[in-house]
C-alpha cells in the first residue's frame, strides 16, 4: 500500500501497521504518526542522505517528505474509511479537490511558461467541458491536448521512445506551428538550439533517450525519487527530442516518475520562469549549477506542496 510498506514492516513490526490501518482505528493523529514514522526512516536512507548533500536547501527535505507521506497516506486510506466515520466527508473533500484543482494549476502554470494566456477560469470551463469562448483557439486546444496527455499518462504508461512520442502527439495534435503548419511527427530532424547552446544531434536523440529512460529504471532503487525526476527532466530538457513541446512533455513526464515512486506531482510556476530556464541551463554546465538546479527545483516541488495544502482543510 505505501512505497515503504516493507520497510515499516521490518522496523516497526507488522502486527502494530496493520492495526494502524484497520478501518475503527485510522484518526488524523494516527496517520501523521505513520507518516512520521515513514519520513524519518525515507531521511535516514542513504539515497536521500546523498541527494540531501547535492542541496543548498537541503533543510526543507524532512518536512516535505513528512507532508506528502501524510497527503499521500490520507487519499489513500478514504477508500478504507466507511462513510459513518467522521472524517470521511473531511478526507472524501479534501481527495477532490486535490484531483481536481491540482489539474487545472498544473496545466495552467506549463502552459504559461510555454507562452499561453489563457485564465483559469477559461482552463476549469474546458476541463469540465463546457464551452470556452477564449479568442485563441490554439490555446485552446493546448488545454484539451494536456488533459488528454495527463490520463494517457495516467495509464500502466511505460516509459520507452515509442509511447514519449505518443505523449508528444497527443500534446499537438489539431495544433498549428507560428508558421500555420502542423507539427512535425517524431523526433526533431534539425539541429535545435536552446540559449545559445547546441542540444543533442538529431541523429543521436533515440539513442541518448534510450540510454536515459534506461538509466531511470536502472537507478530507480539507488536514487531518491525527488534526485530521480529531477535528473530525467534535465537530461531531457538537454536532448530536446522534439522541435518543441519539450518543456511540456518534460514536465509530465517528471510528475509521472514523481507519482510512480510514490510521490506527489509538482508545478514549475510560471512566476519562476525564469530562474527555471536559467537552473536547467547552468545545471548542465557545472557541479555548482546544478546544485542550484535541484535546490530551485526542490523549492517549487515545496511551493506545489503548499499549494496542495490550500485546497484542503488545515489538518
Amino acid at each position: 500500500m505505501y512505497l515503504e510498506k516493507q520497510l515499516l514492516i521490518k522496523q516497526v513490526g507488522k502486527s502494530k501497521l496493520s492495526t494502524q490501518l484497520k478501518n475503527g482505528e485510522i484518526t488524523q493523529q494516527s496517520l501523521q504518526n505513520l507518516a512520521k514514522k515513514e519520513a524519518t526512516l525515507l531521511f535516514a536512507n542513504p539515497q536521500y542522505q546523498t541527494f540531501s548533500k547535492q542541496l543548498y536547501n537541503w533543510n526543507l527535505l524532512p518536512n516535505l517528505i513528512y507532508q506528502t507521506k501524510v497527503l499521500i497516506n490520507m487519499m489513500e486510506v478514504t477508500n478504507l474509511l466507511e462513510p459513518k466515520n467522521p472524517l470521511y466527508q473531511q478526507w472524501v473533500h479534501i481527495k477532490s479537490q486535490l484531483e481536481n484543482k491540482f489539474p487545472i494549476e498544473f496545466i495552467l502554470h506549463s502552459n504559461h511558461i510555454e507562452g499561453s494566456k489563457i485564465p483559469e477560469p477559461e482552463i476549469r470551463k474546458i476541463l469540465e467541458g463546457k464551452k470556452s469562448t477564449y479568442h485563441i483557439p490554439n490555446e485552446i486546444i493546448e488545454v484539451k491536448n494536456s488533459q488528454k496527455a495527463r490520463k494517457f499518462l495516467q495509464t500502466d504508461f511505460i516509459r520507452n521512445l515509442t509511447n514519449i512520442k505518443r505523449l508528444y502527439h497527443i500534446l499537438t495534435q489539431n495544433l498549428l506551428q507560428e508558421t500555420w503548419n502542423a507539427y512535425p511527427k517524431g523526433f526533431k530532424k534539425i539541429p535545435i538550439v536552446v540559449n545559445n547552446e547546441p542540444t543533442t544531434a538529431p541523429e543521436d536523440v533515440e539513442t541518448q533517450l534510450k540510454n536515459l529512460v534506461t538509466f531511470i529504471k536502472d537507478k530507480k532503487n539507488w536514487l531518491s525519487p525527488l534526485e530521480l525526476a529531477f535528473h530525467f527532466h534535465l537530461k531531457y530538457e538537454q536532448i530536446h527530442p522534439f522541435v518543441n513541446w519539450n518543456g511540456r512533455t518534460g514536465r509530465l513526464l517528471m510528475n509521472k516518475i514523481l507519482m510512480q515512486n510514490w510521490m506527489l506531482p509538482m508545478i514549475v510556476f510560471k512566476e519562476n520562469k525564469a530562474t527555471y530556464f536559467s537552473g536547467i541551463q547552468k545545471g548542465l554546465e557545472s557541479t555548482v549549477g546544478l546544485k542550484k538546479y535541484y535546490s530551485f527545483m526542490l523549492e517549487q516541488y515545496a511551493k506545489s506542496i503548499e499549494l496542495l495544502i490550500s485546497f484542503s482543510t488545515p489538518y
